[in-house]
């Protein structure tokens, strides 16, 4: 349960983040922060899909999907830009979480439960 609640709350960052107007000029690499962040999502929807099989490789599809969308959103957005690389990192980061997933799994569940995040 708490992991849908997080992946709920990390759309909708995301998604802020993707779509708010920004005046300023980046620092850092932009591209890292993309992977990082699809990424993260990737690890938490795998984590909750995994066992579900074929829905595990949907929800990874929905979210290069997602960051997609997100991405021609900024189009319309003052001061944003659409951008291929963007996408790009975006799907970078979702191969990376799901290649994580599929390999770690077991490993991953393991520690969650110790933690009490899952039972």
């Amino acid at each position: 349960m708490i992991l849908r609640v997080i992946l709920i709350l990390l759309l909708f960052v995301v998604a802020y983040l993707s779509l708010t107007p920004k005046y300023t000029i980046d620092v850092g690499n932009d591209k890292l922060g993309h992977i990082i962040a699809y990424t993260t999502l990737s690890l938490n929807t795998g984590m909750i899909f995994y066992r579900m099989g074929k829905l595990f490789w949907q929800s990874g599809l929905a979210l290069v999907i997602y960051g997609a969308l997100l991405e021609l959103g900024q189009h319309f957005v003052p001061g944003r830009t659409l951008s291929l690389y963007d996408m790009g990192a975006n799907a970078i980061g979702v191969i990376i979480g799901t290649i994580v997933i599929a390999s770690l799994h077991k490993q991953i569940e393991r520690i969650l439960r110790a933690i009490h995040i899952i039972r």
